[in-house]
């Protein structure tokens, strides 16, 4: 970076408000002097060098507490600089002078300050000592060389970046189009140019109307919907087109009584009714005496009925007036008339209907053509513009009674627009300038805005943003900023008219600016319309905060500067303060459009340091985002550690190159670093690294894919001890991870769906570390190194000749590991994160720490605490300690990263809108989860006060709770399924009996059913592993059947789930009675059979008697035994009428010997039809 500030040389600051000098004196003069240059054996150090992109870089300022470097003035940058010229140290002695040897004394450079000098210094000039803790960090940022001095060159360029970013912030936040223009063919406008695109409300439609008359119909998101056709009697029609003797000049809607009216040549005016689906035309008011060019309408919205006026400029330079009197109720006279249709008014006519309209003009107001006109209500004046030089823009009075105001304009003026609240008229003319006017000066405008490079046809003033837009002849948008008199974006509008050059066709009014809630600005170009929405749109808000918009990589504490920094998967950068959650910095595109995979600080803690998954690291100096030095990547491979070890002045960096590479940081200048991958020890691992960590004064530990754990003496870089040998992989599986190595496709722990490791393949190391505090004694005999292997985590010892010492499982299920470690400073407690989103504290303050060495440790150390922390895996935990209390900062691929106590309490989401004060207690989301905080804010909304159902899968007991109330929560085996049964199986018998222990603890507990608490069309508050993120977010199948199949059976599922909560547990022994199971539901449950009891006396017919069957007592044997048919068919039962005689059934033409068959069991059936003169009898069975 060029030194921004020279000695020998008088520095001008053409813009003094870069230093924020609104509030300097008069007397102040823009001018510094910098004092000569000393000589040269006395030369002080350069500025240090750094890769700057400030667009990439957003600061975030505290409402409360504004910045000391925003409080210094011109005449404090004054005085400044006289003390730093003044400067002159005295030197400072080493040793004295003894006889042999004579005095050593360190030379100061004169201008060159420590922090003591510097503090004072500011407190000297600024007459205040109230900065003198934030002078002190003030001061670590200006010395980024961490040499302990700072001089005026650094301090200078440091408030120069400053400013210069907070200009560009300033101007960022002002830009208004932030989103790509949304282009639409309007195809019914049969390639003939929009005249003008107006906006028609409830709800908001769009209309665009062609130059012969297509009108179509658009939504709010520019989708069509209809198309209309304005027909003239001297339309002719030959084949399929038509040729217009009319064109349409301009069109205005009335809002009070929702209609349009449309201005054409034919020298008329239609009223087209636009209130309901179908628009019509109502009336047309022809046989003008000139033809009508633009329009412009006013109601009285207090009293929508009240007079209401149309105004409207005609190509004779007149204006004319017409007066409705009751817009709503009628326009015109309504004569009685037998059949419907547009009711024609003649102009010459207009007297007849003066109960509801009058007519008036006012001439010669311009001399030519009337380009755009408008009226002004609270001065009862109209505005009006023309091409002509000497009446540009007129403000006529409309009762003649005030003189005009008349601005003349070189070319005339083919567009205005004017903003009482402001008091600006902005005009815009052929001859490419805009120029902002006080409406009441005519002699010259406020300021000409330049910049266009064709002349400017369209402009509107946006008076929320003080901004003004404009529209020029080569499809080019411009925002002005109306206080600073400068451009603030240009947009090219892409339209295929306007491609290789071509100079496109507009209508006469080509710009329209939408207000909310749909804010926008469309412009049209031949028949293609644009819409440029003016600010962020705003996408689908989550119910839960969120810190970044991806999954995070990790979240680290600076406890020098008291904040902590968030990375995640789009490249972005986040500071933020811990005591309140506020963020403080953003930079974004660290590392282009690479994932970032690591950071960590070094030991100053004022550089941090960044990994990405092409293989690059970069250096920032993360107070202002500018990036100090850049990495020589060892290889495009993704960077899973990086260790800074300040007293040897190198940087170590591991990774999936399976490289020890080391990088000389020595230099402070040298801004790009090479790599170095000449380990003296040799690069033993044969998988990618995965973990690394530092033990001082000089132990490394290395983890790898395929298990291995190394330790490395740094001193000699060679290994010291190799904990575990990797085991050797699958070949198939080594083809494939090289292949996806080669492409950099393989997916991280983090990404990683499905944790469990397949039989006969070798478990990950996902993370080592050294608990610090054992190993300062040398020689131990308690595990000093814990690594992480697929939720198990094995203790070492790296003295002793068995190094394992002990090993435990800290996850509840065999599929989720730990991807996160930390200790305490005292190394008496463990932080374990998994893949489940569950935090563990675990007390190590006795485990492992005398082991028998015979036998290794199996059983888990005492579980303080335990808590459901995020929706997914928990990437980083780490443990920092504020004001004397104990706290863990947690990152998960859930988008979050939080703020928890030790014990378990919930502080706050870093991102959510409510800041903390981490020194009050009431200010913390505690007793509330991230689970369940939208659910008890709808529960005190609840006027019956009813008892919510809770959807979170955690519950924080209470000190006023029961122990057997706890135990209650979520162990209902009636709505559990095999998952949360298989979690309950193993679950560690000390694990709960310790948890009952602590009620204070957050305690996790199997998910309850979903299913009674929910109906089936409810949408859940938080992610879970089943459903999408958040409520309207729509992610992409996880399988191939697509999202509309999964949701199919999530609605299913969801069905079988309520089945089975109204019928109870499901018994397979009466569902499947018969070997087979038939259903799962107990509604299909095959009842037991049951014996059959006879009567003791059963009703008997005379038939039956006649047989010798009584009916007493009767036996199964006895009713199988009856005859009950009858034995001669032809004779009817007795008892039965015989009105009938039995016929043979013959029909006419066949065979008299057919006949049919006889009843074995049935009754007679009297029938009285007949067939060919004889009756019929038949039976029915």
């Amino acid at each position: 970076m060029e030194k921004l500030m020279k000695r020998d040389k008088k520095v001008k600051f053409k813009s003094p408000d870069k230093f924020d000098l609104s509030d300097s004196s008069e007397d102040d003069d823009d001018t510094i002097l910098i004092p000569k240059q000393v000589d040269q054996q006395e030369v002080p150090k350069k500025r240090r060098k750094s890769f700057t992109n400030p667009e990439t870089i957003e600061t975030f300022n505290k409402a409360e507490n504004v910045r000391l470097e925003e409080h210094i003035k011109l005449q404090h940058l004054e005085q400044l600089l006289h003390e730093f010229e003044i400067h002159d140290p005295e030197d400072i002695l080493i040793h004295e002078e003894t006889g042999y040897f004579p005095a050593k004394v360190f030379k100061r450079t004169p201008g060159c300050m420590n922090v003591e000098e510097f503090k004072n210094t500011i407190s000297k000039v600024l007459e205040t000592n109230e900065y003198d803790d934030y002078l002190e960090r003030l001061f670590t940022k200006l010395d980024t060389s961490c040499d302990g001095y700072v001089d005026w060159d650094e301090f200078c360029t440091y408030l120069l970046l400053l400013y210069r970013e907070n200009d560009y912030l300033r101007t960022k936040k002002e830009i208004p189009f932030l989103v790509e223009p949304k282009i639409r063919h309007a195809v019914h406008n049969r390639q003939e140019t929009t005249t003008k695109i107006v906006s028609v409300e409830n709800p908001t439609r769009y209309l665009t109307i062609s130059k012969e008359g297509g009108m179509s119909v658009w939504n709010s998101n520019m989708s069509f919907e209809r198309n209309y056709v304005i027909e003239d009697e001297t339309t002719e029609t030959v084949g399929q087109k038509r040729r217009f003797k009319m064109w349409i000049t301009d069109v205005v809607y009335m809002p009070n009584c929702h209609k349009i009216a449309i201005g054409s040549t034919s020298r008329d005016i239609r009223f087209y009714d636009v209130s309901t689906a179908q628009y019509f035309e109502e009336f047309q008011l022809f046989a003008m005496t000139d033809v009508p060019y633009c329009f412009h309408y006013w109601y009285d919205q207090k009293n929508t009925n009240n007079r209401s006026l149309l105004v409207f400029g005609l190509d004779s330079g007149n204006i004319g007036l017409l007066y409705f009197n009751k817009p709503i109720t009628q326009l015109f006279e309504m004569p009685f008339q037998s059949e419907g249709g547009v009711q024609k008014i003649f102009m010459q006519d207009l007297h007849l209907h003066t109960k509801y309209v009058q007519y008036s003009m006012l001439p010669n107001i311009h001399p030519g053509i009337i380009r755009q006109i408008r009226f002004l209500p609270d001065s009862d004046s109209i505005i009006s513009s023309c091409d002509s030089e000497r009446k540009s823009v007129v403000i006529s009075d409309v009762q003649s009674l005030k003189r005009s105001y008349v601005f003349r304009v070189d070319k005339g003026v083919e567009c205005f627009d004017y903003n009482k609240n402001i008091n600006i008229l902005a005009t815009g003319s052929s001859d490419h300038y805009i120029r902002l006017w006080n409406p009441y000066v005519t002699s010259k405008p406020i300021t000409v805005l330049v910049g266009h490079a064709t002349g400017v046809i369209g402009i509107a003033i946006h008076e929320g943003f003080r901004q003004v837009f404009s529209y020029s002849k080569d499809a080019v948008i411009k925002v002005w900023d109306i206080r600073e008199h400068s451009c603030l974006q240009t947009v090219q509008l892409k339209f295929p008219s306007s491609i290789h050059g071509r100079m496109p066709e507009h209508g006469q009014f080509p710009l329209h600016l939408q207000g909310a809630p749909h804010s926008a600005v469309l412009v049209t170009s031949n028949d293609y319309i644009g819409m440029l929405k003016l600010g962020q749109v705003a996408a689908p808000q989550s119910v839960m905060p969120t810190t970044h918009d991806t999954q995070l990589c990790c979240a680290i504490y600076n406890h020098f500067f008291k904040q902590v920094v968030t990375g995640c998967d789009s490249s972005c950068i986040a500071v933020w303060d811990i005591e309140s959650g506020r963020k403080s910095i953003v930079f974004s595109n660290a590392h282009g459009d690479e994932e970032i995979t690591c950071m960590v600080f070094d030991e100053t803690y004022r550089r941090l340091m960044t990994g990405a998954r092409n293989g690059t690291i970069k250096v920032w100096n993360f107070q202002n985002g500018h990036n100090l030095h850049k990495l020589e990547a060892a290889a495009e491979a993704e960077v899973t550690g990086i260790l800074p070890v300040r007293d040897k002045k190198i940087i170590l960096s591991v990774g999936w190159s399976r490289l020890l590479t080391i990088y000389d940081d020595s230099d402070q200048d040298n801004m790009y670093i090479t790599a170095n991958q000449d380990w003296k020890g040799g690069q033993l691992h044969k998988d990618d690294i995965l973990s690394i960590d530092f033990c001082p004064p000089n132990f490394v530990a290395t983890a790898g894919f395929d298990g291995e754990i190394i330790i490395w003496d740094l001193e000699t870089e060679k290994m010291f001890i190799r904990l575990r040998k990797g085991q050797q992989t699958n070949l198939n599986r080594k083809i494939e991870d090289l292949t996806a190595s080669l492409k950099n496709e393989r997916p991280n722990s983090r990404h990683k769906k499905k944790h469990r490791v397949p039989n006969g393949e070798p478990v990950p190391v996902d993370k080592v570390m050294f608990l610090r505090d054992r190993a300062a004694t040398r020689f131990t005999e308690s595990a000093m190194v814990v690594s992480s292997e697929g939720g198990v985590l094995h203790w070492w010892n790296i003295y002793t000749t068995r190094s394992e010492l002990g090993f435990y499982s800290a996850t509840d299920s065999m599929d989720d590991s730990v991807l996160a470690m930390c200790s305490k400073p005292d190394n008496t407690a463990l932080i374990t994160g998994d893949t489940a989103g569950n935090i563990k504290v675990w007390d190590i303050s006795e485990y492992c720490v005398k082991p028998d060495p015979r036998h290794r440790v199996r059983t888990s150390p005492p579980l303080e605490a335990a808590f459901k922390a995020h929706d997914a895996a928990v990437v980083s935990v780490e443990y920092l300690e504020h004001d004397n209390r104990g706290f863990i900062l947690s990152a998960s691929t859930d988008k979050t990263a939080r703020l928890w106590t030790i014990e378990g309490y919930y502080v706050g989401t870093f991102g959510q809108k409510i800041p903390w004060d981490l020194n009050d207690a009431s200010t913390w989301a505690h007793p509330r989860t991230p689970f369940n905080m939208e659910d008890e804010e709808k529960d005190d909304e609840n006027a019956d006060g009813s008892e919510s159902k809770k959807t979170s899968t955690t519950s924080t007991p209470r000190e006023d709770t029961d122990e057997d109330e706890q135990l209650e929560i979520g162990e209902d085996k009636g709505e559990t399924t095999a998952e949360e049964d298989k979690l309950e199986e193993t679950d560690k018998p000390e694990t709960k009996t310790k948890l009952e222990a602590r009620p204070m603890s957050v305690v996790v507990r199997p998910a309850k059913s979903l299913s009674s608490e929910f109906p089936r069309d409810a949408k859940l508050k938080y992610r879970s592993q089943t459903f999408a993120f958040g409520f309207e977010r729509t992610e992409p199948s996880k399988t191939f059947l697509g999202v509309k199949v999964e949701k199919e059976f999530a609605r299913k599922k969801q069905d079988r789930q309520e089945r089975r909560t109204v019928f109870g547990e499901i018994n397979r022994g009466t569902t499947a009675r018969f070997g087979k199971l038939c259903s799962p539901y107990q509604a299909l449950t095959t009842t037991d059979f049951k014996d059959v009891q006879l009567p003791e006396k059963l009703p008997v017919s005379d038939r039956l008697k006649s047989l010798g069957f009584t009916g007493i007592n009767p036996t199964e044997s006895d009713i199988t035994a009856l005859n009950f048919s009858y034995e001669v068919p032809d004779s009817p039962p007795s008892g039965e009428d015989t009105s009938f005689s039995r016929l043979n059934l013959t029909s006419k033409g066949s065979d008299s010997s057919t006949k049919l068959p006889p009843i074995k069991s049935g009754r007679w059936s009297k029938l009285s039809d007949k067939i060919g003169g004889s009756k019929k009898s038949s039976t029915v069975a």
